[in-house]
């Protein structure tokens, strides 16, 4: 779910910003129309030692209480079915989005899935997360007529998405880790 951002060209003066930022909080939010779509293999390199360090430190939370034999099993069989599973989510395809910025300048943002097309104004997120959500063609079209206060409801859901997603990679436990991803697909869909 989490998404990558490869800058290409000039980027514009909005995306630019000085001085320290938060973990949860975003460095810039800049809008544009996507003017190309197209699939690509996924980079599969680190998925499944991902999956395998993930999958035996919930095998080892799970463990809690329990004899250190039983620990070192439990986080042994999280690690192999986490290394099979991110093994599994690193393999296949994933949508790579061209997007013309408002001002100038060319993004493209690779994702796991999305229901994106050729010809939608989005709003791109850079931050210590990356995310990208439709808006309203007006932001592509006349943005510099667009009302501040509602530039800054761009920001201000951006980062709610940012924390929702730095929430997930915090969690503890499989509650928290399903919770989480609740409140990252509720807040960071378009």
């Amino acid at each position: 779910m989490f998404r990558k951002i490869t800058y290409i060209g000039l980027l514009t003066g909005s995306l630019l910003l000085a001085g320290n930022v938060q973990a949860t909080q975003l460095s810039a939010v800049a809008y544009g129309t996507i003017s190309a779509v197209s699939k690509q293999e996924k980079d599969t390199s680190g998925g499944k030692t991902g999956g395998a360090i993930v999958g035996g430190l919930l095998g080892l939370a799970t463990s809690s209480g329990r004899s250190t034999g039983t620990k070192l099993l439990r986080s042994g069989v999280g690690a192999a079915a986490g290394g099979a599973v991110g093994g599994a989510a690193a393999s296949g395809t994933e949508m790579a989005y061209t997007v013309d910025l408002v001002g100038g300048g060319t993004v493209r943002v690779v994702m796991d899935s999305g229901n994106f097309h050729q010809g939608d104004c989005v709003s791109v997120e850079r931050g210590s997360t990356n995310n990208m959500r439709r808006v309203s063609t007006e932001f592509c079209i006349h943005n510099e007529q667009v009302p501040e206060e509602y530039k800054a409801e761009q920001v201000k859901e951006a980062n709610e998405c940012a924390q929702a997603k730095q929430e997930l990679l915090a969690a503890k436990d499989e509650a928290a880790v399903k919770t989480a991803h609740m409140k990252m697909n509720i807040l960071c869909q378009d």
